[in-house]
């Protein structure tokens, strides 16, 4: 279905049927598609995704992209969605939105999922360099980026995948969407996010450093990080079982939640 919003027209899709429902979000330009195969793995769940404005399916008519239309955007296609609470899912540049979210409306989740999390607001001028090689040669920088996303032997065709799925996005919607990360505030406000909450990250992430996530496990107040060996930057792609069973497991429907700490599964 699409979602209509004063300036954008949201893609979203819904699964299964089940006690329990997560709402996933892509990263910086990845669509809700790269959950899918986590999708696949909880049958039993309902899930919904979504394509953030300027990425895949989604449009986006009037700049800039702002953080706060993001946090907008989720809660609409919640609503449109008839989904009133959800487990919240986001990855990478995606679990910046997610906290904002907890922050603005905690009221609407029963807990975050968190992948991969580039989540922090970037110093100034982070970005450069990247966005200069995004406007040299959007084709190439895209895919060096997909490279680094996915360091796995054996991973071609995943990356041919990637590519697909980047591309799809506008140029002028990949730097918006870049440079609206300097409006994030949850890294200063972790302590106020109550919700248990899951943290995923791979060991070998290009990306994102490991320390981010066990930064931000260390700064929420029930937070569960799981450190998965031998995976990069988007382990919801590379190990999607592995994902689904430790959603499970945070996430029971007998209420069983695993205790907070640091694990390496």
């Amino acid at each position: 279905m699409f979602v209509h919003r004063p300036d954008a027209r949201l893609f979203s899709l819904s699964f299964g049927q089940g006690p329990l429902t997560l709402v996933a979000l892509g990263g910086w330009i990845g669509s809700g598609e790269l959950w899918s195969e986590v999708v696949g793995h909880l049958p039993d769940w309902r899930c919904v995704t979504f394509d953030h404005r300027g990425s895949g399916a989604s449009t986006h008519t009037s700049s800039p992209i702002t953080v706060a239309a993001q946090v907008d955007d989720l809660l609409a296609v919640m609503d449109a969605q008839g989904v009133q609470r959800c487990i919240l899912g986001a990855e990478s540049a995606g679990v910046g939105i997610a906290l904002e979210a907890a922050l603005r409306a905690p009221e609407r989740f029963d807990g975050l999922v968190l992948v991969g999390g580039s989540w922090g607001r970037p110093p100034d001028g982070a970005f450069d360099r990247f966005i200069a090689s995004l406007e040299a040669d959007y084709e190439s920088a895209l895919g060096a980026f997909v490279d680094n996303c996915l360091p796995e032997p054996g991973s071609d065709d995943l990356r041919r995948w990637g590519r697909h799925i980047l591309r799809r996005a506008p140029l002028p919607h990949a730097v918006e969407l870049l440079r609206c990360r300097n409006q994030l505030t949850a890294q200063d406000r972790l302590a106020d996010i109550a919700l248990p909450t899951l943290v995923v990250h791979g060991e070998l992430d290009q990306i994102s450093p490991v320390a981010a996530s066990g930064k931000l496990a260390a700064g929420l107040p029930d937070a569960q990080l799981h450190v998965l060996p031998g995976l990069g930057h988007v382990p919801i792609v590379t190990a999607p079982a592995q994902v689904a069973r430790l959603i499970r497991h945070r996430f029971a429907p007998d209420g069983v939640a695993a205790t907070a700490g640091v694990h390496r599964t």
